[in-house]
């Protein structure tokens, strides 16, 4: 069954947004954002109704023995434990008891000799760095050969706990202290040597860091989907950040069959308005008990068992009926609707066209016209038609339903000219608004990806750039199909080899490898055919299943840095912007092997000494972005 494209899987991972709350952004680094994020998700640190963080504030020594707990294993035994009394001080009716006597059952802390604990008493930076190292599955045996705190002090610069850090023996720490404290130690290694983060379920990304999505995911809560009633009384709590189809949003802006996720510790609401409706072909693996759907040539799985439960064979929708599937965060259903209550249509470029078979609601076979569209949202749907040999490949497409039959006609957009740049907050195109959750699709070769309003920010877009828009009624932009602004349809990587095929002359063709996010690949065999292509340099290249269908070198400029928070500057003081799924490579000239390509990362970049060599694919004024980064030693 034909799925979203890959350039598409590459970019959405299909997961919630990655958006910044504003009340963690103000003040803090790109780095340190995620890290707040990370804690807010665990449920280490939260700030107020509103979000704040009130990161310059001392913090108690309960206080951050509840962050310990809230990173680690032990924090669902806090609650089980609320009602002892660890201590003299700590009454079973204080708010940290459960935390603080997990802890002592953990073997983190101890009270002084007087048998109190003094939560309240600020916490220095040598207490919390022994709870870390406990954390870490150290014990007080592993320091024994110096006198406290000094080799725990030592421990904690060796397994680089301090990163960020400015505090010294003695000194209380503020909640941004302890915040960089406890996400330093998510990333530490254990004296098993393991990554922290990886024994709470947690995965890591390249650089050996904990993935604020796998947070996400496992803390994520949803779906909701929203009805005619209330459906806020379902959270237990008032959002303070609310996100629709991955935009900064309000609750207000939240409509009738919108798909909710939630996270109650950060207040936090993640909104989907992503339909699809067509014809319900088949179910797998079987109808009686239905794991996945085939909905207009596009295979779905379930996200919840009363949409199974829907179109299954004691459920509201048969075999052959026009359904809308209301999809959430990772493209799965949530919920099945019928068409007349969704209000929704579909608008892409026709990919093919033809005759196939199949089956109706009584169970019989039958052929009908067919024709194939890629649609806004990167799908390829596949529709019945009346009117076989009417539309051609690279037709403009709107598909519409009425009383559950799919129409289709052609879109004429020669009478709308549409022109501008976009503004820094992506919410206007030129003179017109964008509507929030605007549908936008760019598109070349037969390829396309789902953009992002964001990814536009700062864009200028020619009225020949855009293929078709369509207005809501309050005379907003909700859908824009372009043509190629981004190239983010394109994969990128860096030709290693291109040989030519042997033979008489030059028109037998080349063969091509390729090192494309941090994978081989190729050989490519090009019969009869050459691209205008350097061997050693970076290019975008485009694949036509397994054939490679078009290759462009990218452009190469020196730079005198490139940051983790998204800038390269190139020698003559130019910026650029680096792309969200940027290559970043170290080149070694190995004996007997030749020039190999290693995967690295930024921030192992800033640490050496190397010359970088950045490629992009146009300027970000045009929607290019830098796309590959390659370091070699000096």
């Amino acid at each position: 069954m034909k799925k979203r494209l890959t350039a598409l899987l590459c970019t959405a991972a299909l997961c919630v947004s990655l958006l910044m709350p504003s009340a963690f952004a103000a003040g803090t680094t790109a780095g340190e954002g995620e890290a707040l994020q990370v804690l807010a998700a665990m449920g280490v640190m939260n700030g107020d109704e509103k979000g704040n963080l009130d990161l310059s504030a001392n913090v108690t020594r309960a206080a951050f023995t509840k962050m310990a707990v809230a990173a680690s294993t032990y924090r669902d035994m806090a609650t089980s434990t609320a009602h002892v009394s660890p201590f003299s001080d700590v009454k079973y009716t204080h708010w940290a008891a459960g935390y603080i006597k997990t802890a002592v059952d953990a073997g983190w802390i101890n009270g002084y000799l007087d048998g109190t604990f003094r939560p309240d008493s600020p916490v220095y930076l040598e207490q919390a760095v022994n709870i870390c190292l406990k954390m870490l599955g150290y014990t007080d045996e592993d320091f024994a050969t110096g006198t406290y705190p000094y080799p725990q002090l030592a421990m904690y610069q060796n397994l680089k706990l301090n990163t960020g850090l400015n505090a010294k023996q003695g000194q209380v720490l503020t909640r941004g202290d302890c915040a960089k404290l406890v996400y330093n130690t998510l990333n530490a290694t254990t004296k098993d040597g393991k990554v922290y983060a990886t024994t709470l379920g947690y995965s890591v990304d390249g650089a050996g860091k904990i993935d604020y999505l796998s947070v996400i995911n496992a803390e994520l809560q949803g779906p909701i989907v929203v009805g005619e009633g209330s459906w806020t009384s379902q959270l237990g709590f008032t959002p303070s950040v609310v996100y629709r189809n991955d935009g900064e949003s309000t609750l207000s802006a939240i409509t009738q069959n919108d798909v909710v996720y939630y996270l109650e510790k950060t207040k936090t609401v993640w909104a989907y308005h992503n339909q699809v409706t067509g014809l319900y072909e088949s179910a797998e693996p079987n109808r009686s008990n239905p794991a996945s759907v085939v909905v207009s040539g596009v295979s779905y799985s379930f996200e919840s068992s009363a949409a199974a439960y829907a179109m299954s064979t004691t459920g509201t929708f048969k075999i052959g009926d026009t359904v809308t599937l209301l999809l959430g965060r990772n493209n799965t259903v949530a919920a099945v609707i019928d068409p007349t209550s969704a209000g929704t249509n579909t608008y892409g470029i026709v990919l093919a066209t033809g005759i196939d078979s199949y089956t109706d609601a009584q169970g019989k076979p039958y052929t009908a016209p067919y024709v194939k569209i890629l649609g806004v949202d990167g799908v390829t749907y596949q529709y019945q038609t009346d009117k076989s040999g009417y539309y051609k490949e690279g037709d403009l497409v709107k598909v519409a339903f009425e009383s559950g039959v799919a129409k289709l006609s052609r879109l004429n957009n020669s009478s709308k000219n549409l022109s501008g740049t976009v503004n820094s907050a992506a919410t206007q195109l030129g003179s017109m608004p964008l509507a929030s959750g605007v549908r936008i699709m760019d598109y070349a070769d037969g390829h396309s990806a789902n953009i992002a309003a964001s990814r536009l920010a700062g864009v200028k877009i020619d009225s020949g750039d855009v293929a078709y828009y369509e207005l809501n009624s309050a005379g907003e932009i909700e859908t824009l199909i372009l043509k190629n602004v981004t190239g983010d349809m394109y994969s990128f990587g860096m030709l290693t080899k291109d040989d030519e095929i042997p033979g008489a002359n030059m028109t037998n063709g080349h063969i091509y490898t390729l090192m494309s996010n941090g994978s081989v690949v190729g050989p490519l065999t090009c019969e009869g055919a050459s691209f205008p292509v350097s061997q050693g340099k970076a290019v975008r290249y485009m694949m036509d299943g397994t054939t490679l269908d078009k290759m462009y070198n990218l452009t190469e400029v020196k730079l005198t840095a490139a940051t983790t928070n998204g800038t390269a500057v190139a020698v003559n003081g130019q910026k650029f912007d680096i792309s969200t799924g940027v290559q970043i490579y170290l080149k070694q000239n190995q004996s007997g092997v030749g020039t190999q390509y290693y995967v690295t990362s930024l921030d192992k970049l800033n640490s050496g000494d190397y010359s970088l060599t950045g490629w992009y694919d146009k300027p970000e004024s045009s929607g290019g972005r830098m796309r590959i980064i390659v370091a070699t030693p000096r």
